[in-house]
C-alpha cells in the first residue's frame, strides 16, 4: 500500500484549493461582466463564431452609413430633377406660346425671350450644382470639372462630363448609382436642351426671323423639349427607385443585425442563474478543501509533539 507523505498532501491540498479559488475568482469576473467567455480559450469554437459575427455587424454597420449617406445623396438629386422638371415644363409653355398673336410683336418676343433666358440659366445652374464636399453632382465620375460650360469658340453648350456611374455598396453584392448625369438628364432628340433654349432665345430677338422660320424654330424647340422631360422624368423614376430599394435594403440590415445580437448573445451572455449555482459550488467545494487541509496540518501538528 503506498504511503502519501505530508507534503505530498500539503501540495494536493494547495493545488485544489488554487483550482477551487481559481474558478471562485473566474465566476466572481463573469458576474460582474456579464459575460460567459472571459478570454477565447475558455470557449474555442465559440470565439470563432464571435469573430464571424463581429465581422459582420461591422459590415453592416458600414452598409447603413453608406445608406445613409446615399439617401442624402439621392434626396438632393431628387430636388434638382424636380426643379428642372418645372423649370422645363415652363419653357413648353413659353414655346408653345409663341406663335400667338398677341406675341407678333418684338415687345412680346423679348418678353418671352426673357423669360427663357432666365430658365436657361436655371437650368444650368442645376446641372452645374455642387454637393456640401464642392464636386459637381452631374459630371459622372469627373466630379472636379463643371459638367456644362458654352464653349467660347463655337457659342454651343458642351457638357464635360462622363456617363459614368459612381456605385455605392449598400449590401454584400448589391451596389447602386448615386448619380445622374447631365448629359443624360438634359439630352433631346438633336443637341441638349441648353442650346434649344439658346437657340430659340435668340431667334425671338432677331427681328430678320418671323413667319415661317420662327414656326421652323419653334418646332424643332418643341420635339426636344418634349424629349428632355421624357430623360428627366425618367431620371426621377429612377431615382424613386432607388430610394424604395435603399428603405427595403436598410430594413433587412437591421433585421439582420438584430438576429446577430441575439446570436452574439447567446455565444457570450452568461447565464446569471447557472453562474450562481456554480458559484455556490465552488464556493462549498473551496470552504470544504480548507477545512480538510486545516484538519490534515493539526494532524500532521499533532504527530510533531
Amino acid at each position: 500500500m503506498m504511503r502519501i507523505s505530508t507534503s505530498q498532501m500539503n501540495n494536493i491540498m494547495l493545488t485544489s484549493m488554487q483550482s477551487s479559488t481559481t474558478g471562485v475568482n473566474k465566476t466572481f469576473i463573469q458576474l460582474n461582466s456579464g459575460e460567459r467567455m472571459l478570454k477565447p480559450s475558455d470557449d474555442p469554437l465559440g470565439a470563432v463564431q464571435l469573430m464571424m459575427l463581429d465581422r459582420e455587424q461591422a459590415d453592416i454597420s458600414q452598409f447603413k452609413k453608406n445608406i445613409s449617406n446615399l439617401k442624402t445623396q439621392l434626396g438632393q438629386t431628387e430636388s434638382h430633377l424636380d426643379a428642372s422638371n418645372t423649370a422645363v415644363l415652363r419653357a413648353q409653355e413659353l414655346v408653345t406660346g409663341i406663335l400667338n398673336a398677341s406675341n407678333s410683336t418684338m415687345e412680346g418676343r423679348e418678353a418671352i425671350a426673357t423669360e427663357l433666358d432666365g430658365i436657361l440659366g436655371q437650368l444650368t445652374d442645376i446641372a452645374n450644382s455642387k454637393n456640401p464636399n464642392g464636386d459637381y453632382i452631374f459630371a459622372g465620375t469627373k466630379t472636379d470639372t463643371q459638367p456644362i460650360v458654352k464653349d467660347p469658340a463655337t457659342g454651343k453648350y458642351v457638357y464635360q462630363g462622363n456617363s459614368d456611374q459612381r456605385d455605392v455598396q449598400v449590401a454584400e453584392s448589391m451596389s447602386i448609382p448615386a448619380n445622374q448625369t447631365a448629359d443624360v438628364m438634359f439630352s433631346n432628340g438633336s443637341d441638349n436642351i441648353f442650346n434649344t433654349l439658346d437657340s430659340v432665345i435668340n431667334d425671338l430677338r432677331n427681328p430678320a426671323v418671323d413667319g415661317s422660320n420662327l414656326t421652323s424654330s419653334v418646332t424643332q424647340a418643341q420635339a426636344d423639349i418634349k424629349s428632355t422631360l421624357s430623360s428627366i422624368n425618367g431620371a426621377l423614376t429612377d431615382v424613386g427607385g432607388q430610394q424604395n430599394s435603399l428603405t427595403m435594403i436598410s430594413g433587412s440590415h437591421d433585421d439582420n443585425k438584430l438576429i446577430n445580437d441575439k446570436l452574439i448573445g447567446d455565444v457570450k451572455d452568461l447565464d446569471y442563474s447557472q453562474a450562481i449555482l456554480e458559484l455556490n459550488t465552488q464556493m462549498a467545494a473551496l470552504q470544504a478543501t480548507q477545512m480538510t487541509y486545516s484538519k490534515v496540518q493539526n494532524l500532521s501538528l499533532f504527530k510533531l509533539m
